[in-house]
């Protein structure tokens, strides 16, 4: 397990049965990409989520638009482990995707941090088109931390 930020953590389907570790380590939720551990297997009162995607080719843009947005209501609840297979591949993709759309910074170098603090980082090509396709269909204003524009605040103000 490696920490990305100070609460969001890349780990392995290993890193996830690790329950009292996890625990111990300050981790609050589990997001898995794979759906394997499961939640019945949590006995340790961690909060469970799952968006399975399919580690290439094959996933539509909402199962990317939902893992981003679980990793953002479960940090609301504390620090939380991202977790596929080997966390290699899409666990690295989902958080540089999340880094990216909460900064409204570019993908690229979001994953090139990610790959700085985690050793081995390599999203299969159909991941990376993925991403593509979902910075296609969703404009920056549809995707979470967008920048607060001086519209914004004028509007909020007048409600």
């Amino acid at each position: 397990m490696d920490w990305i930020t100070r609460d969001i953590a890349i780990g392995n389907v290993d890193d996830a049965l690790r329950y009292a570790g996890l625990r111990s380590a300050g981790i609050e939720s589990i997001l898995s990409l794979n759906g394997w551990p499961n939640s019945a297997a949590n006995r340790h009162g961690l909060t469970w989520r799952c968006v399975e995607l399919i580690d290439g080719h094959g996933n539509d843009v909402s199962r990317l638009q939902d893992a981003i947005w679980q990793l953002h209501e479960l940090l609301a609840k504390g620090s939380v482990l991202v977790h596929c297979m080997e966390g290699v591949s899409r666990s690295p993709l989902v958080v540089a995707s999340y880094l990216a759309d909460k900064a409204a910074r570019p993908f690229e170098d979001c994953l090139q941090e990610v790959a700085q603090l985690r050793k081995w980082v390599a999203p299969q090509p159909g991941l990376i088109e993925l991403r593509r396709a979902y910075e296609a269909a969703f404009e920056p204003h549809e995707r979470i931390g967008r920048p607060v524009s001086q519209h914004d605040v004028v509007q909020a103000s007048a409600d």
